[in-house]
């Protein structure tokens, strides 16, 4: 029997994970409540040796924070991260010099005949490869040059023991709850060995970080460390500790101011757009602080950019007066937590600390319960059961309704590790596949970081549609920070300059609709879809031949700006999400009953669109990515099945017709490989319900 779209979509909770194993896997069964807490329980990531490294660390969270957890052979690592620390500062002076596109389209015009002049009329990034126009590209892109705005880790807390008389046996990670468990063998030497068992979690229900043992354990040492850095120019971060009577405590604070500093104000005054992270440590026992005001001095000395190196980074350093259980509570907020955040990290910590670890514990198990319980799956081939609920259990560690939005690299962050590309939001898939799952997976509730994100890049967009195109509606940036700035960071040839960016932003406001039929959220997004479709409604241009096309245009992360944008028309990834988007808000008014009369122009231009680029390739008949590309490109997304996703315009009961052309292109296209991990199996999914 064929498969229905209305079945199909109903069973693809773990399709994209499995698109790429062997078809024969199945559900074991079809009807049973299955238990995904569980089923999850049984995919337990566990090493046996030390993960010095970040990148073998175990990852915890709980949708705001974010905890790699590193284990040396002489210490715990806790790597901290929170969504919204960041260093919000951006330079915005480069937006003098973006001229409007008209103007653009003319520096393109000179830099095309500078080409054809040096007899290259194949050159291709002529934005790097002319001279005035590479002045140009530099000038527009030097914010995106600056070090800054990025995540800001909230530093390491490294909890120490001997490794002469420790040694590491095992590390676990639950994916069921989140719950850490490090196991050590104590030999003290003197012929008695012992087991000591290690538990970490992230709470559910706050910003809290617990480690704690059951027994005595061997720990001499715990150390909070703050993130320097000092090509960011932030000011310095504030440490503290001391101790008391049956505890230890610290603390770390880093302020990020949002104005830039210059050689004139180094140290620019604080205004009422600044933020900053609080974090608040509370260890149980017998502890005393060693060194804290040479460190605070050091710390004062150093200010923006003078850091300096030194063998031991200035924390606060905490020794232990005797083996003792070991109990370490942990809190870290920011103002967007509470207004004040730092009284609230410092009054949380005391309060959790005397609540007992078990129940904390059963608390944190019960919202991850109540996760699983929204959806699961149990299959014959356990490796696919184990991906999906890894991932799940990621998801719900980097995602959270109320909290920000993640960037590239998630709330997992070290030094610079996810700082690159500032680790902000590309909106040209790598933002929006983070959210591809989660209504398959029945975790809406996942989407609304993103929903948000679009809502505050709105005014954004608006103003650079109408101030740099002279156009209505909203032209979203290819790139973007969470940050409290008016200015798009990349308006920079050819990438800034991607029309399928504006569609595929505002993509999965509708899927929201779609799979909630919840009219109040569809009233809310509804002006994002219109605004998103006026701009396109009126950059597209009817052509002789009857047709609208889109030109110029960037295929993602292909060809650059080219000669009289040969290859800069009519991408299929622009046509396939510009018709979803067309036939979306088209749909979405009939539903709010708004705006009767744009519904003709929408169905207009949507039924006219340029064909999708195809040619004859060794293998036959292909799409390409744009008007004029070569057959046998090497691509990094597959950006060639556009229609089939994310357009989702050829699939399951919709334009089957061009399903030849779509599995022969699937089959015969080449990738250089990593960058379609994720997207490649969603395709071949759709294409394989169509079989």
């Amino acid at each position: 029997m064929k498969t229905s779209r209305r079945t199909f979509l109903q069973a693809t909770a773990a399709t994209a994970a499995g698109a790429a194993l062997p078809a024969e896997t199945r559900p074991l069964s079809n009807e049973a409540n299955l238990d995904g807490f569980k089923i999850a329980k049984r995919h337990q990531i566990v090493r046996d040796l030390p993960t010095p490294n970040f990148f073998e660390g175990m990852l915890l969270g709980n949708g705001d924070i974010g905890l790699c957890v590193t284990v040396r052979p002489d210490a715990l690592g806790l790597h901290l991260g929170k969504e919204d620390s960041w260093d919000i500062r951006v330079s915005e002076d480069h937006y003098q010099h973006v001229l409007p596109f008209n103007e653009l389209l003319k520096l393109w015009d000179r830099a095309s005949a500078e080409a054809k002049r040096q007899g290259k009329p194949d050159m291709l990034d002529l934005e790097y490869n002319i001279d005035f126009f590479r002045d140009y590209t530099m000038k527009v892109s030097s914010s995106y040059a600056k070090s800054w705005p990025r995540p800001w880790p909230c530093g390491i807390v490294w909890i120490h023991w001997d490794s002469r008389k420790v040694r590491v046996l095992r590390q676990g990670l639950d994916p069921s709850n989140g719950l850490f468990t490090l196991d050590l063998e104590h030999d003290d030497l003197r012929g008695k060995r012992r087991k000591v068992t290690v538990r970490c979690f992230v709470s559910w229900n706050t910003g809290h970080v617990s480690v704690c043992s059951d027994e005595s354990s061997p720990f001499v040492s715990v150390s909070y460390c703050p993130n320097l850095d000092a090509s960011a120019r932030l000011p310095s971060p504030e440490i503290a500790g001391s101790a008391g009577e049956g505890f230890a405590e610290f603390s770390g604070y880093q302020h990020f101011p949002a104005t830039i500093p210059t050689m004139e104000t180094p140290n620019p005054p604080r205004t009422d757009k600044d933020r900053n992270f609080a974090l608040s440590g509370r260890v149980q026992g017998a502890w005393v602080v060693e060194g804290l005001v040479e460190n605070q001095e050091r710390l004062k000395k150093m200010g923006p950019g003078t850091y300096g190196d030194f063998n031991s980074p200035p924390c606060v350093f905490l020794r232990s007066q005797k083996e003792q259980p070991f109990r370490l509570d942990l809190t870290l907020f920011t103002p967007r937590d509470h207004a004040d955040n730092v009284a609230f990290a410092r009054s949380e910590v005391a309060r959790l600390a005397e609540v007992p670890v078990k129940q904390l514990q059963q608390e944190t198990e019960e919202g991850w319960k109540h996760f699983w319980a929204r959806s699961a799956v149990e299959f014959e081939d356990r490796q696919l059961e184990k991906i999906w609920y890894h991932n799940q259990y990621f998801l719900a560690c980097c995602l959270r309704e109320g909290k920000v939005a993640p960037g590239l690299f998630g709330n997992w962050t070290s030094g610079k590790i996810g700082t690159a590309w500032h680790g902000d939001y590309h909106m040209n898939y790598n933002t929006q596949q983070v959210f591809w799952g989660v209504f398959s997976s029945n975790h809406v509730d996942q989407n609304l970081p993103y929903v948000e994100l679009v809502e505050n890049l709105l005014p954004m967009a608006r103003n650079y549609a109408q101030d740099k195109f002279g156009l209505p509606g909203a032209f979203f940036p290819h790139s973007a920070y969470p940050v409290p700035s008016m200015v798009v960071p990349y308006p920079a040839p050819p990438w800034g300059y991607e029309v399928c960016e504006t569609p595929w932003t505002v993509q999965s406001l509708w899927w929201q609709y779609l799979y909630t039929l919840d009219k109040v959220f569809l009233k809310r997004v509804y002006p994002i879809l219109r605004a998103a479709t006026d701009f396109v409604v009126a950059f597209v241009k009817k052509e002789a031949d009857g047709k609208y096309h889109i030109v110029p245009t960037a295929s993602p992360e292909n060809w650059g700006c080219t000669v009289d944008f040969r290859l800069n028309k009519d991408c299929i990834m622009d046509l396939a999400l510009v018709k979803f988007l067309l036939d979306a808000t088209a749909e979405a008014s009939k539903v709010l009953d708004l705006d009767e009369g744009e519904r003709g122009k929408w169905a207009e231009v949507g039924s006219n669109l340029a064909p999708y680029p195809r040619t004859q390739g060794p293998y036959g008949e292909v799409w390409l990515d744009v008007l004029n590309a070569p057959p046998e490109y090497v691509y990094n997304v597959p950006v060639t099945l556009a229609p089939v996703f994310p357009g989702e315009q050829v699939g399951i009961g919709r334009n089957e017709e061009y399903v030849e052309i779509a599995m022969r292109t699937a089959g015969t296209m080449r990738l250089e490989g990593g960058n379609d991990l994720v997207y490649q199996p969603l395709i071949r999914a759709r294409l394989r319900g169509c079989a």
